[in-house]
């Protein structure tokens, strides 16, 4: 039954537009390379090769606004192809992020060309520095970058982790903290953090905080879950809708950790299971009901009214996790 909804999950994460990069792209074509995989069908990665070469002919790393690039996707294609263009562009994307500025806490501020954005982090980008660096580090044996993913991961985690281990949307550097805790935005950061401990040599000294701060995460995400196994778009108001986007990415991230001893499976097993379970409870023709659209930072009234769409932030996590029941 997996094989089939994986199947059509892929061929509707297909039709999107990838156009311009957003939160969201680089994960659905992370998705469709390991569906691919998954279901032995070489169609998904020649969609994502299509697209990836096209970003390489317009030029990577050109602009503040590839700051959300497919940066693993470059270099899952250099592992497939061994065509050192992308791991060239990889290497732009990593010096594109290094050039960044950066906050008190090592939190790097990715658009500093747009007056509104130029101070303002989101948490959105902890599933796309960390991780990425890190892959990089593996594929060129290059260790310092994994000093830049731990210094980015990490300062964006100190900047935006409260107490009880759940992560605001953003952070402004005149405001402070500001936006909601984000159901969607705390499934961006538990991701990001243990696809990065995966990757982190546990000798690294940033090994254990990290590890701690996803157990405090997690803690508090079993906390506030839902009878139905989903959190409410922000998860400490019960008033606001419950959101699918959350549940599919915690159903992934934390089965991967349970396989790669990050997490220990006997504590949060319960938890991954409700996830795994609302999500397969909102597939529908290989769609990802109850999917929130694009949310920025701002008052409550503007996360409790977001529509509900078919977007590649909810296929991708949703390809990742049937990835796993079938492989």
């Amino acid at each position: 039954m997996s094989s089939g909804k994986l199947r059509a999950a892929a061929s509707v994460a297909m039709r999107w537009n990838y156009r311009v990069w957003g939160f969201g792209e680089a994960i659905a074509l992370r998705g469709l390379l390991r569906a691919g995989d998954a279901l032995g069908d070489l169609t998904p990665f020649g969609f994502v090769h299509g697209i990836m070469r096209s970003w390489l002919g317009r030029g990577v790393a050109r602009s503040n606004e590839d700051h959300v690039g497919a940066g693993r996707e470059l270099i899952e294609l250099y592992k497939r192809t061994h065509d050192v263009q992308f791991l060239d562009a990889a290497k732009k994307l990593a010096a594109l992020n290094a050039s960044f500025p950066t906050g008190p806490n090592g939190e790097r501020y990715h658009r500093g060309d747009t007056p509104g954005w130029r101070w303002q982090i989101w948490v959105d980008c902890m599933d796309v520095d960390g991780p990425f660096l890190a892959a990089l580090a593996h594929a060129t044996g290059d260790n310092a970058y994994f000093e830049q993913a731990v210094g980015e991961l990490l300062g964006y985690a100190r900047t935006l982790q409260m107490d009880n281990g759940l992560l605001f949307h953003g952070f402004e550097r005149h405001c402070g903290r500001n936006g909601e805790l984000w159901a969607r935005g705390n499934g961006w950061a538990l991701m990001g953090l243990v696809d990065t401990l995966i990757l982190l040599p546990r000798s690294h000294p940033a090994w254990s905080e990290l590890q701690q701060r996803t157990v405090a995460l997690v803690d508090a995400l079993a906390h506030r879950q839902d009878p139905s196994g989903m959190w409410h778009t922000v998860i400490n108001d019960g008033e606001t809708y419950l959101e699918s986007t959350l549940a599919t990415m915690a159903a992934y991230a934390l089965r991967e950790a349970f396989e790669h001893g990050v997490l220990d499976s006997s504590r949060y097993e319960e938890m991954e299971s409700k996830a795994r379970a609302a999500m397969h409870s909102q597939v529908k023709e290989g769609t990802l009901q109850l999917v929130s659209d694009a949310t920025p930072v701002g008052a409550r009234a503007v996360y409790a009214s977001r529509p509900f769409g078919v977007f590649p932030w909810g296929q991708g996590p949703l390809l990742l996790a049937l990835c796993q029941e079938v492989e």
